[in-house]
């Protein structure tokens, strides 16, 4: 109990300030000392070379991550103007694209009106040779009318219907 006594007598706001104090002191003899051996004497210690080499780690690490930093910008820059360029090659590929389809599209029209031309040549040459004869072959009824067909899905249409079909409706089969 007697212990407990004297520890309660302590005066602690006392103690921690004279253990500040000592530290204190402490550090600045450390201090003093790593001048005075460094600095002036040029005398390295074990602590200090530790301390020049953690220096120059941290510096190299800096370092390093700048030039990683300008690395990355420069890469995301570059990214950037690639990107740009794609976006113009395509738009390019498209507009060459769709002028080759509307080129496409303006032959398959004159291929169309072209085959649709040589499909009536063909009707009228059938209905002048047979309009007068009365009467075709099987063979000669189903050419004329498969190029009937042909003509009318291809959109023809005119005087074929209203003059050269009723006749070669009426047309006699000869066997």
């Amino acid at each position: 109990m007697e212990a407990v006594t004297e520890a309660l007598k302590i005066d602690y706001a006392a103690l921690v300030i004279s253990i500040c104090i000592i530290l204190s002191g402490v550090k600045s003899v450390t201090s003093l000392l790593e001048w005075l051996l460094i600095e002036k004497l040029g005398i390295e210690t074990k602590w200090a070379r530790k301390k020049k080499k953690e220096h120059l780690l941290l510096v190299k690490t800096v370092q390093h991550l700048e030039e990683l930093q300008k690395t990355h910008t420069e890469d995301v820059h570059q990214s950037i103007r690639h990107d740009e360029i794609i976006k113009n090659d395509l738009a390019n590929l498209t507009e060459t694209v769709n002028n080759i389809a509307k080129t496409l599209e303006y032959m398959q029209e004159k291929e169309n009106e072209t085959k649709l031309k040589e499909l009536k040549g063909s009707l009228i040459r059938y209905y002048n040779r047979y309009k007068n004869s009365g009467g075709w072959t099987e063979l000669e009824k189903d050419a004329f009318w498969d190029l009937f067909g042909d003509y009318e899905k291809r959109g023809g249409d005119g005087y074929i219907h209203t003059i050269v079909e009723p006749v070669m409706r009426e047309l006699k089969e000869i066997k």
